[in-house]
């Protein structure tokens, strides 16, 4: 895992905050680290949960002047504090020397960090700058919240309208990056379908880059991906699997992805020399919020198979195809729940 290029020693020298240019993909959310060594400390006992809570009174405001902290977005849109892995074994370092526990911290897995806004470096001189900042990012997630609730509903609407007026056609589709360069499209995957004949697993379609396929191996994401889940792929030329994918997108209503913008397909797919004609776009985690407001964390696809209680295997999920597959089911499966208004903040 790549680390900053500033380091604690060059902290007194940074700006308040400035653009990360080489932050990790993953980083550990500063909010997760806190909850759940806070949680593990009050499972442990009362002596440990006030040591933890004293801390992050008083001693937390020491070491905050020692930490290098990154604002950024999470993969499920939430606006965040990370730190990166020498930060997170520094904080955790004090933590557990604060707690006095007789059992290890539990392990926090990173996180992987949306491209699509810059990172942002920032360092707190007080406690109180730390606690003001984390408050005005709450607020704003629950505002990001709000607005993708409004959105789904917007969304679930334009369906119904549809589906009352014909037997509109769908296709979900995923695409996998290189990485290392997120110009190298590694897989291509979709599923067409309507509401009267869903697919079975096994009509997805899968295309790997011809050109790209050496890059498979080197890929982060797919460092121990099954081959078997790649045998039923076709490999082919992008601009091959583009003109087939074509064919598919101008005899369809809908275009289905997950956890990305229209703005960002329209993007995509015009990069690519596709013309989506204006089709509409439906992204499944703006359904979801549509109909579970009060989920704003963990909704990645494989959060959300398993919260609709959709079998997966989630090693399948490495095959873009099988991932156009269960966006299907996921979009299937949101459409039977039963549509509950946004709570009040």
């Amino acid at each position: 895992m790549s680390e900053f290029k500033y380091r604690l020693e060059d902290r007194c020298t940074l700006p308040c905050s400035m653009v990360c240019q080489n932050c990790p993909e993953y980083m550990y959310s500063f909010e997760t680290l806190r909850e759940t060594w806070t949680r593990a400390s009050r499972e442990e006992g009362k002596h440990c949960y006030e040591r933890i809570k004293y801390y992050f009174n008083h001693s937390f405001d020491r070491h905050l002047k020692e930490m290098i902290f990154v604002v950024a977005y999470d993969l499920d849109h939430n606006a965040g504090i990370f730190l990166d892995y020498k930060g997170y074994t520094f904080f955790r370092e004090k933590i557990d020397k604060a707690a006095e526990m007789t059992k290890n911290l539990p392990d926090v897995e990173p996180v992987k960090l949306s491209r699509k806004t810059p990172q942002i470096m920032r360092v707190f001189k007080t406690l109180k700058d730390f606690v003001i900042f984390n408050d005005q990012l709450r607020q704003k997630n629950r505002s990001i919240a709000r607005q993708r609730h409004i959105n789904g509903v917007h969304t679930l609407q334009r369906i119904n309208e549809v589906i009352e007026q014909k037997s509109p056609l769908f296709l979900a589709f995923n695409v996998k990056f290189f990485e290392q360069d997120s110009t190298k499209i590694l897989q291509i995957g979709y599923v067409v379908f309507s509401l009267e004949s869903e697919q079975d697993g096994e009509n997805y379609h899968l295309f790997l880059v011809k050109e790209n396929v050496p890059l498979l191996n080197n890929n982060t994401q797919l460092e121990s991906y099954d081959v078997s889940l790649f045998r039923s792929a076709e490999v082919a030329r992008l601009t091959d699997i583009i003109s087939k994918l074509q064919e598919n997108v101008s005899h369809v209503d809908f275009l289905i992805t997950h956890s990305t913008s229209s703005e960002d397909i329209r993007s995509f797919l015009k990069s690519q020399g596709l013309q989506e004609e204006h089709k509409e776009i439906i992204d499944t985690l703006t359904l979801h919020s549509a109909l579970f407001p009060d989920s704003r964390k963990n909704n990645s696809i494989e959060d959300i198979l398993m919260k609709l209680e959709i079998p997966c295997e989630i090693r399948k999920l490495q095959n873009a195809g099988y991932n156009a597959f269960y966006i299907m089911k996921i979009f299937l499966s949101l459409l039977k729940q039963d549509y509950c208004e946004y709570p009040k903040l």
